[in-house]
């Protein structure tokens, strides 16, 4: 039974996990005012879960060829876990600072062990349809995780870390343990030298030949617009909360709204079939733009978050976009895989770049956040202006 269902079990224990993933989410922006802790706490926090993600997203994909993809989700699971435990008891920021470095450490390994999985065990011809399925599950998994964080959050802040660690602990236990036995991977022992081999700079240097004319100014505009997203997101969360009082449900609500709006949105672009991506990316950027230091002169709460709502909602659409464009510099398969690895390590290079970046502005100034928010989406937009035919 579970062999013949093995796929639909997948993305069920996929929907749950994802939810757990998504539980703290929004009740950390309360969990670090309740603690007194200064506004660059939460920027630094994420800029290290951020860091130890980068560092560690290679050395997941490469455990990948010789351990088990329900392993890989077992461990990092359980290893989740424990950071988000750690996280609720922590009452320093050194404290705060580790359980973000030891959380990014996980979070990972749940992205290379999702994809991975599905190549290895789906049959080919269905492997393109259980990633779409798998996509949309995310945003769904997302949306739940954070309505159902949120409404937690009212009740306790660390009921909502111990539903999380409880249900990362179970479904870590039950892909191992229904799915890994029907695996067809038999482990091998692992390499010692797997960390020295996974050096993501290392890949970036490997791939420096691909990376001119065009597709250089996409790859900057990547860094770029990964900074300014990063820096509209974490401020928005820990804005609502400070001028606006959200409560962690209400912010989990809005979070929900914004999954839904991404799975409609979406859906639609992939029902369009937008052959220019180059003006539908400079388009979604001066939006990003416009919406962003808009945000900055409305004082209204109601306006607030309806400017937000179409920010998120804008900002799902790009992320696909601004793939398929950068991947599709590619002549063949191999410099599709380099580009690939180079787009996923710049874009969280701008992430931790974006984190700093929030805990150093919002510091000085909470509003204007969202102004160089938008003139970082204007940069990324010049930088796209006019494409070169060589590379």
């Amino acid at each position: 039974m579970i062999k013949k269902h093995k796929m639909s079990i997948f993305l069920v224990l996929n929907l749950l996990m994802t939810i757990g993933m998504n539980l703290g989410h929004p009740v950390t922006p309360t969990f670090l005012t309740n603690l007194g802790m200064p506004s660059r706490v939460f920027g630094i926090g994420f800029a290290a879960m951020s860091l130890t993600n980068f560092i560690f997203a290679l050395v997941w994909s490469n455990l990948g060829h010789t351990m088990k993809k329900t392993r890989i989700l077992m461990i990092s699971s359980f290893g989740y876990a424990v950071a988000q435990i750690l996280f609720a008891f922590s009452s320093v920021e050194v404290l705060i600072y580790l359980a973000r470095l030891l959380s990014g450490v996980f979070a990972g390994g749940f992205q290379v062990g999702f994809i991975l999985y599905i190549v290895n065990e789906a049959p080919q011809e269905e492997q393109a349809r259980f990633i779409t399925l798998s996509s949309i599950i995310i945003s769904v998994g997302a949306a739940l995780g954070f309505f159902i964080g949120g409404t937690l959050g009212d009740v306790s802040i660390k009921l909502t870390f111990f539903v999380q660690a409880g249900l990362h602990l179970v479904v870590g236990a039950l892909f191992y343990f229904l799915l890994g036995p029907l695996e067809s991977v038999v482990e091998k022992k692992i390499d010692r030298d797997i960390i020295a081999k996974s050096n993501p700079f290392k890949v970036m240097q490997e791939s420096r030949y691909l990376i001119k004319g065009f597709t250089l100014m996409l790859l900057i505009s990547v860094l770029v617009s990964s900074m300014g997203t990063t820096l509209f997101d974490q401020s928005f969360g820990y804005y609502v909360k400070e001028f606006f009082g959200f409560l962690p449900s209400e912010f989990g609500l809005f979070k929900a709204m914004t999954g839904v709006l991404a799975i409609v949105l979406n859906l639609w672009i992939i029902k369009k079939k937008i052959l220019n991506q180059e003006k539908m990316l400079r388009i979604i950027f001066i939006l990003l733009g416009v919406l962003a230091v808009g945000l900055g002169f409305t004082k209204e709460m109601i306006f607030f978050v309806l400017v937000g709502l179409a920010w998120f909602g804008v900002y799902t659409v790009m992320l696909p976009v601004i793939q398929n464009l950068f991947v599709s510099q590619r002549t063949n398969i191999h410099e599709g895989n380099q580009l690939a690895g180079v787009y996923n390590a710049v874009s969280m290079l701008g992430k931790i770049a974006g984190a700093l970046l929030t805990s150093f502005v919002y510091s000085i100034e909470p509003i204007a956040t969202f102004y160089v928010a938008g003139g970082l989406f204007v940069i990324s937009t010049l930088l796209i202006l006019k494409k070169k035919t060589s590379r």
